[in-house]
C-alpha cells in the first residue's frame, strides 16, 4: 500500500510538471464546410473577449493564428462599434470537410494589406474604400450633385491598393495600368443599394451626413454611416449603414438599420441598369454584365459586371426591374438589420465573361445561405 500510495504521489508531481512546462493550452477552432461547394479565403469571425478571458497570455499583439501545417494564416483584431473585440482570419475548408486551425501567443508575421479606406475631403467628402479584387466610393455631403445611397464602381486589373494613387493624379477617368472609373451613377442607386420604394418609384435617399470607420485591415475595412432623416411615403424615416470590406472577394456587405413608424418598410435591392449585355435573376440574387457607362469608347474600356445578393433569410423576395434598375424586391421590419450584398467585376480585371460572372454571383449566393461552422475548443 505505502508503495502504490508513493507511486500516485509521484506520477501526480510528474503530470502537474508536464503541465507546467508545457504551459497554457492553445485555443483550437475546428471550420466545418457542410455545404457541396469548396470554400476558398472566406473571413471567419472569432469572439477574441472569449479566448482572452480563458487564455490571458493572448493578446491583440501576439496573437498568431496557424493552419494544420503550421504555417501561420494573417489575422486581425478589432472592436465593433457596440463594444464586440473579434478576431478574424480566412479559412480554406473543402466541401463537406472540416478543418481545424489553431489560437496561440507568438510573433506575428509581417501581413500584406489587402484593404483600405478613407474619408477623402480633397474631393467633396467622397469615402472610398478597396481590397485586392475591387474599389469604389459613396458620395459625401459636400457634393451637390449626384445625391444618392448609391456607390460608384471603380474597376481594377492590379491586387495591389490603388485608391491613395488615383486621388493624388486627379485623373482616375483614364486607365494609367490599373484601372479606372468608367461607371455612370447620377441620380441612381449606382452599383447597388437597398432603399426604400413607394408606387412603383425608388426613393434614392441621401449622400452619407457622418461616418466612423471602425477598423482599416489587414483583412477587413468596415465603416459605419448615418443620413439625415428623408420621407418615405408620408414617414419621416432614418437610416444607418454599415459597408464591410473582406479580402479575396468581388462582394461588398451592406448592413442596414432602418427606422420608421410603420410595421413593414417596402425595399429594393437596386442597381440601375445602363447597357446591359448579359442578365441572370435567381431566387435571391441579380448578376448582370454592360457596357462601360462612363466612357468615351465603350468598347475599348471593356464590360462592367454587378451582383446583387439579398440575405437567403429574407422571405417573399420578388426579381424584377424597377425604375431603371434590377431589384430584388421584399419587406424588412423597421429597427432590425437587414444584410445585403453588392459585387462588382470587370472584364479587364478577371472576369472572363457574363457566364462566368454569373456563376460567381450564384456561388456566391449560396455560400451566404450557407455559412462555415466554427467551434472553438
Amino acid at each position: 500500500m505505502v508503495m502504490k500510495r508513493i507511486c500516485s504521489i509521484a506520477a501526480a508531481a510528474l503530470a502537474a510538471a508536464l503541465m507546467i512546462s508545457c504551459g497554457p493550452q492553445d485555443v483550437k477552432v475546428a471550420v466545418t464546410n457542410s455545404s457541396e461547394m469548396d470554400r476558398t479565403l472566406e473571413t471567419v469571425e472569432l469572439d477574441f473577449g472569449n479566448i482572452i478571458a480563458s487564455h490571458p497570455e493572448i493578446t491583440a499583439e501576439n496573437v498568431v493564428i496557424t493552419d494544420a501545417s503550421g504555417a501561420q494564416v494573417p489575422s486581425q483584431v478589432y472592436t465593433e462599434d457596440y463594444g464586440m473585440v473579434k478576431l478574424i482570419f480566412q479559412a480554406t475548408v473543402p466541401a463537406g470537410k472540416t478543418v481545424e486551425y489553431t489560437v496561440k501567443a507568438g510573433e506575428r508575421e509581417a501581413y500584406d494589406t489587402l484593404v483600405f479606406s478613407r474619408y477623402v475631403p480633397e474631393r467633396l467628402d467622397d469615402y472610398a474604400y478597396e481590397n485586392n479584387r475591387i474599389a469604389g466610393r459613396v458620395y459625401g455631403p459636400a457634393l451637390s450633385d449626384p445625391r444618392t445611397l448609391g456607390p460608384d464602381i471603380w474597376l481594377k486589373r492590379v491586387e495591389s491598393l490603388v485608391v491613395d494613387k488615383r486621388y493624388e493624379l486627379n485623373d482616375y477617368h483614364h486607365d494609367h495600368g490599373d484601372g479606372m472609373d468608367c461607371y455612370k451613377v447620377a441620380n441612381t442607386l449606382g452599383g447597388g443599394a437597398l432603399a426604400p420604394y413607394a408606387d412603383d418609384k425608388i426613393i434614392l435617399g441621401d449622400n452619407y451626413e457622418t461616418y466612423d470607420r471602425i477598423c482599416n485591415g489587414p483583412i477587413r475595412t468596415k465603416v459605419v454611416f448615418t443620413y439625415k432623416p428623408f420621407d418615405v411615403d408620408g414617414h419621416l424615416t432614418t437610416l444607418k449603414r454599415e459597408l464591410t470590406i473582406d479580402a479575396n472577394t468581388n462582394f461588398i456587405k451592406i448592413s442596414n438599420w432602418y427606422n420608421a413608424a410603420v410595421d413593414q418598410l417596402p425595399v429594393v435591392l437596386g442597381a440601375v441598369l445602363h447597357d446591359v449585355l448579359d442578365r441572370t435573376d435567381g431566387e435571391n440574387y441579380i448578376a448582370f454584365t454592360e457596357k462601360a457607362s462612363d466612357s468615351a469608347d465603350p468598347d475599348a474600356d471593356g464590360d462592367i459586371s454587378v451582383g446583387l445578393v439579398v440575405d437567403a433569410a429574407e422571405e417573399g423576395v420578388e426579381v424584377g426591374t424597377m425604375d431603371g434598375h434590377a431589384v430584388l424586391k421584399y419587406n424588412i421590419t423597421p429597427g432590425k438589420r437587414a444584410d445585403v450584398w453588392t459585387g462588382s467585376g470587370w472584364s479587364k480585371g478577371g472576369i472572363e465573361s457574363p457566364e462566368a460572372w454569373a456563376q460567381m454571383v450564384e456561388d456566391f449566393a449560396y455560400a451566404q445561405a450557407n455559412p462555415l461552422e466554427v467551434t472553438v475548443r
